[in-house]
């Protein structure tokens, strides 16, 4: 009859692929921490003019507002003096 806890070789394997199943887990879960403390939820208020600009945009992206606003977001650079600008782009599904 097999009796595992005599099986010194089975048990080492055993034991080497939960460590390693451990370790998957955790560099899984690191990565969701890392992802969700890099992400930014904001609530935006816009002014008059603004938001009537963001409404065209959506209304002929065929968009919601929130998906030009991060798309926007995605595409912002910072130059060297601080300046924040954005590169023309066409709003995408």
């Amino acid at each position: 009859m097999y009796a595992p806890e005599r099986d010194a070789q089975g048990s080492d394997w055993a034991l080497a692929e939960r460590r390693q199943q451990f370790l998957d887990a955790h560099a899984d879960r690191a990565t969701r921490w890392r992802d969700e403390r890099d992400a930014l939820v904001a609530e935006l208020y816009l002014s008059a003019a603004a938001g009537r600009l963001v409404r065209g945009v959506v209304e002929r992206a065929g968009l919601e507002p929130v998906q030009v606003l991060a798309q926007l977001a995605e595409r912002v650079v910072v130059g060297e003096d601080g300046a924040v600008s954005v590169l023309p782009f066409l709003p995408s599904q």
